[in-house]
């Protein structure tokens, strides 16, 4: 807590020096869709802190008209919709373009087995270097990566009990990309579906489990109301959705409002943690108290499972190029971390 608001207090300086630059002539209205609902933490911590304060820094030279997931593009589609300028910005999940862009687009959402907080996804991305690796894959389909909207974790929702690997096995688990692939390789069969029909599909047993986000956000979709247990540890302790900006959009941009935009993505990342903290903390209790049983994972059986996601994301690299230096700057930053293997 010390660390995000020093974050924040730095960032504020940061900012009051761009709030002093002069005034440019032209002036900007930017559809923004995120990929939530109204709201959500992440929704709000986009209308609240990344829009209000590029407004404010820009004196109203830059604005957002900020919509929620749907309102414009369907949210599968958002790579190919902020591409063609149909907004000219949209908070995105990346695992859901990885096969169009690769690997490397599961890894910039996060992947299990990995990086095991916020903080730490943080620090990888601005410190570590991975931002550069995330714009270098985006910028081919005429996006520019601004940066990741850095999320609390995202959990497991279940109508049954599951306390080890071989629970696993058979279970139809809402999931993609990697997650995908792990939970098939304990014997799940994971299904893709949006998370608007996740609760009929858990009423219906259509689903048995739904790996789909925070705890408030579980609680916001009703989810508690079909899934009676909510499985610990998270399989996505450090995960994130990014800021996709229209590459044209983003060249014709003048410098100031550029580093305006960048300042603005960081500061909503740490926004958006300290409220999904807090709204989490709460849902948890609030679910709990309607029922949801708290089941954790036996210590033994997580770490296979995560020793087993830690093969498949690291298999990556044999597909060489970005690819393989994405990896290659994961296992170095977990080296550094002391959980190098």
């Amino acid at each position: 807590m010390k660390f995000i608001k020093s974050a924040i207090a730095g960032l504020a300086l940061s900012i009051a020096g761009l709030m002093t630059l002069p005034a440019a002539a032209q002036e900007y209205v930017w559809r923004l869709q995120t990929n939530l609902n109204p709201g959500d933490p992440g929704h709000i911590a986009v209308e609240n802190r990344f829009a209000k304060l590029v407004e404010e820094m820009s004196n109203g030279r830059m604005k957002f008209e900020v919509f929620p997931v749907g309102a414009l593009f369907p949210v599968a589609d958002g790579l190919d919709a902020v591409g063609a300028g149909v907004a000219e910005m949209g908070m995105l999940t990346g695992g859901y373009f990885s096969g169009k862009i690769g690997p490397v687009a599961s890894i910039e959402n996060g992947v299990p087995g990995a990086l095991r907080s916020p903080l730490e996804s943080f620090d990888f991305f601005y410190k570590k270097g991975f931002i550069e690796i995330a714009r270098e894959a985006y910028s081919p389909y005429n996006v520019f990566y601004l940066g990741p909207q850095v999320s609390p974790q995202w959990d497991i929702v279940s109508n049954k009990p599951l306390r080890t690997v071989a629970d696993f096995s058979g279970l139809k688990i809402r999931a993609f990309g990697l997650e995908a692939n792990w939970f098939e390789s304990m014997g799940a069969s994971p299904v893709f579906m949006a998370g608007s029909e996740l609760y009929t599909a858990l009423a219906t047993g259509a689903l048995e489990a739904a790996r789909w986000a925070s705890p408030s956000a579980n609680k916001s979709l009703s989810l508690h109301e079909v899934a009676k247990y909510y499985i610990q540890p998270s399989p996505m302790p450090a995960p994130n959705n990014f800021f996709a900006v229209n590459l044209d959009a983003w060249n014709s941009l003048p410098d100031d409002l550029k580093a305006m935009l960048r300042e603005a993505a960081m500061l909503s990342s740490l926004e958006y943690l300290t409220t999904g903290m807090k709204h989490d903390a709460q849902a948890l209790v609030d679910m709990q108290a309607a029922g949801v049983e708290l089941v954790t994972i036996e210590p033994e059986e997580f770490s296979k499972m995560e020793a087993a996601a830690r093969k498949l994301w690291a298999a990556y690299a044999e597909q060489g190029g970005i690819h393989e230096r994405a990896v290659n700057m994961l296992l170095e930053y977990l080296t550094e971390l002391g959980r190098g293997e």
